[in-house]
């Protein structure tokens, strides 16, 4: 009979939970679902863990995922300094590349094989059909495509 009442207690808190879900999913869209169904499985988890049909720490574990995966987010956006720090390894990760100020206008139209007075249309055009053969991901080099990028910039910026 207890059982009966519990699993009763059960299913009409999944049909409140549901309903509340539904309402909040179309107000709020897909990050909240991900968010829900992140907490639910912490739930699930935690409440596996205190019957004994999952060990704690395998609870704990994945619901220290979803602690994580919820809060990386927000603590990303509010360190400013953490940006700014992956920002600065990203750069130096880059190591003495070249900026758009390094090369001139005429060596980037000789770059991109074009004439000097271009329009823009005939720079994305050049750049475009030499970055589709000198692309890294497709055999190509990573200084070329560099050089092409940083021609492209400066020309299109001046």
């Amino acid at each position: 009979m207890g059982k009966l009442i519990i699993i009763i207690a059960a299913i009409a808190l999944g049909f409140v939970l549901w309903g509340w879900l539904k309402t909040n999913y179309a107000k709020l869209g897909r990050p909240f679902a991900v968010k829900a169904f992140i907490v639910t499985i912490a739930i699930l988890l935690i409440s596996l863990a205190a019957i004994g049909r999952v060990h704690w720490v395998g609870a704990a574990l994945a619901s220290l995922l979803a602690v994580v995966r919820l809060s990386l987010p927000m603590l990303i956006r509010s360190l400013p300094f953490l940006q700014r720090f992956m920002q600065s390894k990203a750069n130096a990760s880059q190591g003495n590349q070249q900026t758009d100020s390094d090369i001139s206008i005429e060596h980037a139209f000789a770059i991109l094989g074009l004439e000097a007075g271009a329009s823009n249309e005939d720079i994305i055009t050049a750049h475009r059909r030499l970055i589709q053969k000198l692309h890294p991901d497709r055999g190509g080099n990573e200084f070329l495509a560099t050089q092409l990028n940083l021609a492209k910039d400066k020309l299109l910026n001046s």
